[in-house]
């Protein structure tokens, strides 16, 4: 179920109560009133609110079913799953289509966290799976940290407290946490999501090759300050734009994710009148048909707050997320911070798109999530399907035989005749010819070919990979832990990228890093995990 829908439902449950006359308790009526504006607090996330209402509640009625109900949700707003789960038991939550569907969001949850580890930050706390995702906890906190104060610089504000998030092994726990299917999280390639008064993020194992992790964490916290901001009103279209933009504060300027792929998708979209409406993205664009659709429609929502920025200057934002705040629909919030009509906006941001340059670097085909184990999605997706010429496909192929046999020159020479028919195009080609070449002896060859493959496909860990290991050849320790992050933004459970980052801090100095990634190499290097 939608937020509203579960609103909508608690409410409903709720209305014999309201309604009740006498024998109940004189304070009944109010305290059911009260109980039912909490739950509002609660679906639009306003915690400290529902909490303020709630407690005093739980603490004077702890036999109330209503008052049981609330708290059950505040409970699993707080990530508190045994006591969500019985706090909802001991409501009417047998009743069908009212709390039954927080229960049965409560059971899941804590079914799904159940031995989770714990680690906190100072404004992050990470629940995973114990074992090889404790990989992934320092990153993730030190990024949502410098995404926090980033968003405060430029939002004005954002939360106190401490963010919850859960990393989620599979998809299929991804949509047991949250209010999709599994087929909706593959199709459209939705990986991480926020709700609940928390981000769920999958874990890059899941994937075949990984995928963004860092930044789609990124963007499921901005959402958690706008909704936080605007009292859960933001549209959709508002939210994933403002979202899409800002993922990257992080690590730089705003609106940095527009791929080559996105800008040419979007500009011919724009151009042959065949974008996505408003409409269509809304409730959420995990429920568009395919991945090219979203990958279109963050495109066109992120041009959108790039208009914006560039109509209303510094500042601009913020101005529409405070309209938005005093209860204002966005197509005004928009309006009245450009000092524009809506529809004037909206033909200057389709003229905008229409002509929007295309970025110099990065991916230029659709990056394509492949998830482990499911055919419709990688599951059987050969490393040489992206070139597009047979014959150097069979290079490709002979050069494969070659390398496993340990004949790197041999492996390089097959390589070469095939990078030489397709040059960059492949990322799995351009990074084992450049393997090759380092294992023959041939640096300035992999430095050539990587400098150009990693311009084309900036996400390919294997090839930011190479860059360390040519970095580290070179004793050049800066370039080689920071070509080893950029791997580790994509695939963080290569231990070869951690023993990378193990020397490489150790060559900088830094003893306590060092010994972090050598322990990290040495977990992942330890085998399957249960």
């Amino acid at each position: 179920m939608t937020g509203r829908a579960l609103r909508l439902a608690a409410l409903v449950a709720l209305a014999p109560a309201l309604a009740a006359p006498a024998p109940q308790a004189e304070d009944a009526p109010q305290r059911y009133r009260q109980v039912a504006v909490a739950m509002r607090h609660l679906v639009d996330e306003e915690m400290d609110q529902a909490r303020a209402l709630v407690e005093p509640l739980l603490e004077a009625h702890p036999g109330d079913p209503a008052v049981a109900m609330a708290a059950g949700v505040l409970r699993l707003h707080e990530q508190r799953y045994d006591e969500a789960v019985r706090l909802l038991e001991a409501s009417d939550a047998s009743s069908p289509g009212t709390p039954g569907d927080w229960l049965e969001l409560a059971r899941k949850a804590r079914e799904v966290t159940r031995g989770y580890q714990r680690a906190e930050g100072r404004h992050v706390v990470v629940f995973h799976p114990k074992g090889k995702d404790e990989v992934l906890v320092p990153y993730l906190q030190e990024m949502l940290e410098a995404e926090r104060a980033a968003l405060e610089r430029a939002f004005g504000r954002v939360p106190a407290g401490k963010v919850a998030v859960e990393i989620v092994p599979s998809t299929r726990d991804l949509a047991r946490l949250s209010t999709l299917s599994e087929e909706e999280i593959k199709t459209s390639g939705t990986i991480a999501i926020c709700k609940f008064n928390k981000l769920m993020v999958t874990s890059p194992k899941a994937l075949l090759r990984g995928y963004d992790w860092l930044d789609t964490a990124a963007h499921e916290y901005v959402h958690y300050v706008v909704t936080r901001h605007t009292r859960n009103q933001t549209p959709i279209w508002l939210h994933e734009g403002i979202a899409k933009w800002a993922e990257t504060l992080w690590r730089g300027r705003g609106g940095e994710s527009m791929s080559p792929y996105s800008a040419a998708l979007l500009r011919d979209a724009a151009r042959q009148g065949r974008l996505i409406t408003f409409a269509q993205m809304h409730p959420s664009m995990a429920k568009l048909p395919s991945q090219e659709d979203a990958a279109l429609a963050f495109a066109e929502v992120l041009a959108a707050v790039e208009w914006i920025e560039r109509r209303g200057g510094p500042g601009a934002l913020v101005k529409v997320l405070d309209n938005v705040a005093e209860g204002r629909p966005a197509d005004q919030a928009v309006s009245r911070a450009l000092s524009l009509p809506f529809d004037a906006f909206l033909a200057e941001w389709r003229r905008w798109m229409a002509t929007r340059p295309l970025p110099e670097g990065g991916d230029r085909e659709l990056k394509v999530l492949r998830f482990k184990g499911d055919p419709k999605h990688g599951g059987s997706h050969s490393e040489w399907a992206d070139i597009p010429d047979d014959r150097a496909r069979g290079f490709a192929r002979l050069g494969e035989i070659f390398r496993e046999r340990g004949r790197w020159e041999a492996a390089r020479q097959e390589y070469a005749k095939a990078v030489s028919r397709v040059g960059g195009r492949s990322a799995a080609l351009a990074s084992k010819f450049a393997l090759a070449s380092l294992m023959s002896g041939r640096e300035g060859e992999a430095a050539a070919v990587l400098g150009e493959a990693v311009r084309l496909h900036p996400g390919y860990a294997a090839l930011h990979v190479n860059m360390g290991r040519l970095y580290a050849k070179k004793q050049s320790w800066q370039a080689a832990r920071d070509a080893f992050l950029l791997a580790n933004r994509t695939d963080p459970f290569d231990p070869e990228i951690h023993a990378g980052l193990a020397r490489a801090y150790e060559a900088l100095g830094e003893k306590a890093l060092a010994e972090r990634e050598q322990r990290f190499a040495g977990l992942l290097a330890g085998g399957d995990e249960r």
